[in-house]
């Protein structure tokens, strides 16, 4: 049976290729943008193509929409078709998406089990993330045409919101069980690791299982750059005896909130101080 999750979901409407719109800002991007207009079809150059947009924040849409009009729905199982559309391919409803929905055995099959899975996962979770946001009944409607057709990580995507409930109703219990879940399936979503941490100072008072939320912590503040990240990992580590690494990122945090013109993230920044002190 075929998969039609999410597909009634909004129609994407495809609009007839007419110019390449990338606005070349590097020189670098320039020439990738002159050997892709010569010959779509190539994926190692769509592949760096697509890397140096990522890398400078620039859509991609057009780009993947001219690339796979070169390729049948056969292609979609080769190796390189497979890493554009797990690196780069991010709304459900477009035809690639809808493809591997409709061919997971066999994606499972040519590829790993977890790869396969973790992307369905998350194109999954970040539609379902505006609905739940905007539409609930929308929402619970997805959610119960995900398990209806038999979605073998149906939990998965469940648990992702359920979490919030739990926290809401204080249930530390199944929070730190469920979070743990979470961190296995979405190592790199840094987003709900940071949300995952603040739930856990909230409601959370085993040491022990506090350890294990501060270790995931750690992934949301790599980048040095986001003042809430650091704040709630300053306060978790405190919480865990890790004094130096609080005061390391008190520090930053500090800096961060004295460049800032938020009244807030001052105040937050002095709370730091005054609990390290």
């Amino acid at each position: 049976m075929k998969c039609r999750i999410l597909l009634t979901a909004g129609v994407i409407l495809w609009s007839t290729w007419s110019s390449f719109s990338i606005e070349k800002t590097t020189t670098n991007l320039d020439n990738l943008v002159k050997v892709f207009e010569q010959n779509p079809a190539n994926p190692q150059t769509t592949i760096q193509l697509l890397k140096e947009l990522n890398k400078q924040g620039k859509p991609s849409g057009e780009i993947l929409d001219r690339y796979f009009k070169t390729q049948s729905e056969a292609d979609y199982f080769k190796d390189y078709n497979w890493t554009i559309m797990r690196d780069y391919v991010t709304d459900i409803n477009t035809p690639q998406m809808k493809f591997v929905f409709e061919n997971q055995a066999q994606f499972i099959q040519r590829f790993s089990k977890d790869d396969v899975y973790q992307k369905l996962d998350n194109v999954l979770v970040n539609h379902l993330e505006k609905l739940y946001r905007q539409n609930k009944a929308d929402y619970d409607l997805q959610l119960k045409q995900i398990k209806e057709r038999g979605y073998e990580h149906y939990d998965v995507v469940y648990d992702y919101f359920n979490i919030r409930e739990l926290r809401a109703n204080k249930n530390a219990e199944d929070y730190f069980y469920k979070a743990r879940k979470l961190f296995r399936y979405f190592p790199e979503n840094r987003q709900m690791i940071k949300e995952i941490t603040a739930g856990a100072l909230e409601i959370m008072n085993d040491v022990s299982r506090l350890k294990v939320i501060q270790l995931w912590a750690g992934k949301t503040v790599e980048t040095k750059s986001d003042f809430e990240a650091i704040y709630n990992y300053v306060k978790i580590s405190q919480k865990c005896g890790f004094s130096d690494v609080a005061k390391k990122y008190a520090s930053i945090a500090n800096n961060l909130a004295s460049q800032s013109n938020s009244i807030a993230m001052k105040q937050k920044a002095i709370e730091l101080n005054k609990m390290l002190n």
